[in-house]
């Protein structure tokens, strides 16, 4: 799923998909559900963590996005961050999913 955000003033598209955990682990160097762990955890991290997502999202929109230090460098202070909440919505709609838990597929078996 993409999703373009106006950010100060420029036009930054953002893509969500299964590949997004296999490119925050090459471009980032960490796991990104371990990262959202750890800041349900302590949100003392929580900016960074969502910064990297942010630049993950935008080189999986635009390949042509350069280092992570240039792409931030774009942006005035804190201007990335407004973006945040539809960034982890569009995550967010990423993450659900359509498949039943074991537990209540074995009850409609044995129903």
């Amino acid at each position: 799923m993409k999703r373009t955000i106006t950010i100060d003033g420029k036009e930054i598209t953002f893509k969500a998909s299964a590949k997004t955990p296999l490119l925050y682990r090459q471009l980032i160097g960490s796991d990104l559900f371990t990262d959202m762990n750890r800041v349900q955890e302590d949100q003392s991290n929580a900016l960074e963590v969502f910064g990297n997502l942010a630049y993950v999202m935008a080189k999986q929109a635009d390949p042509s996005v350069g280092d992570i230090d240039e792409w931030f460098d774009q942006f005035g202070m804190f201007s990335i961050y407004t973006a945040l909440p539809q960034l982890t919505d569009l995550w967010g709609v990423e993450m659900t999913s359509t498949s039943v838990p074991k537990k209540k597929a074995n009850k409609r078996k044995g129903s």
